[in-house]
């Protein structure tokens, strides 16, 4: 059965800067969360719930990290070329260290918070917006060198403390995907534990709460007062490097639907938060909160087909990748068909097929005013767009791509992840969902964008789906 979606207008995470801003409230469907201008969690401010403080929020239930104290947090620890390990950290309750300013910008679904380390040469992103699953927020985490020098040993820190009504401070928690990603194995995790009261500084000691909780996996531990650290090693920062991943929090209304939420986007590891009460170790009743972790699997978003970059959906039918970064792995939605877009005048130059692994094709590529430049074009293949005027096009087609697995399938991985090379620096990558009754290539002037003055290149996938 084919789902139509008409297209929407295009929503920009590219945020305003604010001065004197200390955070915001934002919200997606049910889940609200409170962002400090640093990017960590617990800040208070007028959301759904009226005026409290705001960790991860559910409607009609309440708040799953807030109650005891405001313990989330995040580090960055890096060696200097001189051998001189620093950090920056943050966390309300166990306090700042090591961080200068920034800036910060949000909307009713996004956040973003920009700031630096005042001891290394070091700037550490944090993107939020709605996520590819309901109720979920992801959040692009990017720490970039921006000096001369290689930085060693880089190591990122998030603690927080599960509250989870209606019995905060008596929590069952459960840590999967953490054996399977300690760099022992072939991941990132250096470090797991149940210790939410832990330090953000990644130089001092993550300790444990329940000693069972250290680097392994466990379900439904306690019921105790605890939470979740992990520490990740991403080892050397070369200059003008970016190190990227994912964090996902979120709430559920009951544990199934947190699993299955969990599995659609991917994760590599997780934790969960339930209330010690009736329901809730066992249906995950009245509500299981998550939170998760993508791309710390010892894999870079977007440097392989199977662990691409995912999109944040701002709007129904509207996916973007903000700042993208060009020769990298996008992951598209699950529609009919969608327009790809970059902004501030670049070009698209390549584009690449996902491998024999991915059940697709073969496919065409169209470009508008050449036709058919590439017919049955084969899975693993890319094609190069140099040739042509102005070495790019501004909007390019993909027919024929079939089948489409449902992300519903339990067997759901990926989609149709497209291997991207483009010109410039654009702020913006999106992919619109758009209303198709025929093959046709939609004229350029059809894409829109209210932001005047800026120039929308798009290219269109047209996805035919199946019910498996």
């Amino acid at each position: 059965m084919r789902r139509m979606i008409r297209t929407l207008p295009l929503l920009l995470l590219g945020l305003i800067p604010s001065t004197g801003f200390a955070g915001a409230v934002i919200t997606n469907g049910n889940t609200s969360l409170g962002v400090n201008d640093h990017g960590h969690l617990n800040f208070f401010g007028n959301g759904p719930g009226g005026p409290l403080t705001y960790g991860v929020y559910r409607a009609g239930v309440g708040d799953a990290i807030s109650p005891g104290c405001a313990c989330e947090g995040w580090g960055v620890a890096v060696t200097l070329p001189g051998g001189t390990r620093t950090s920056g950290f943050v966390n309300r309750s166990s306090g700042d260290g090591g961080v200068g300013g920034g800036v910060f910008g949000s909307t009713s679904t996004t956040a973003t918070s920009t700031t630096s380390l005042t001891g290394a040469p070091v700037t550490v992103e944090h993107r939020y917006g709605p996520s590819l699953a309901a109720d979920v927020f992801q959040a692009e985490v990017r720490v970039t060198n921006f000096g001369p020098d290689p930085l060693t040993d880089l190591t990122y820190r998030r603690v927080m403390d599960w509250d989870v009504t209606p019995t905060p401070f008596s929590e069952f928690v459960t840590h999967q995907g953490v054996v399977a990603n300690l760099v022992a194995n072939g991941g990132n995790v250096l470090f797991a534990s149940d210790n939410g009261f832990a330090t953000s500084n990644p130089l001092l000691p993550g300790g444990s709460i329940l000693p069972a909780s250290i680097n392994t996996d466990f379900i439904d531990l306690g019921p105790a007062d605890h939470g979740s650290v992990f520490d990740f090693g991403f080892g050397t920062l070369d200059p003008g490097a970016t190190r990227i991943f994912n964090i996902f929090y979120g709430s559920s209304g009951s544990e199934g639907g947190a699993l299955g939420a969990l599995a659609a986007l991917g994760v590599d590891l997780y934790s969960l938060g339930q209330n010690s009460g009736p329901g809730g170790a066992t249906a995950g009743t009245p509500a299981t909160f998550l939170f998760a972790f993508g791309g710390v699997g010892g894999v870079e978003p977007g440097i392989t087909p199977s662990v691409p970059i995912l999109p944040f959906v701002p709007a129904p039918g509207t996916f973007e990748f903000p700042e993208p970064i060009p020769r990298r792995w996008y992951d598209p939605p699950f529609v009919d068909s969608f327009v790809y877009a970059l902004d501030a005048g670049s070009l698209f130059t390549e584009v690449g097929l996902p491998p024999a692994t991915f059940p697709y094709g073969p496919v065409d590529i169209i470009v508008p005013g050449f036709g058919v430049v590439a017919a049955d074009l084969a899975m693993g293949s890319s094609f190069l767009f140099t040739g042509f005027p102005g070495g790019g096009v501004p909007t390019f087609t993909i027919s024929g791509i079939s089948p489409l697995i449902d992300s519903a399938d339990p067997d759901f991985t990926t989609a149709f992840p497209t291997f991207l090379d483009f010109t410039g620096s654009p702020s913006l990558l999106s992919m619109d969902a758009v209303f198709v009754s025929s093959p046709a290539v939609p004229e350029p002037g059809s894409l829109g964008l209210a932001a005047a003055g800026v120039l929308l290149l798009a290219a269109v996938h047209r996805f035919r789906r199946r019910r498996v």
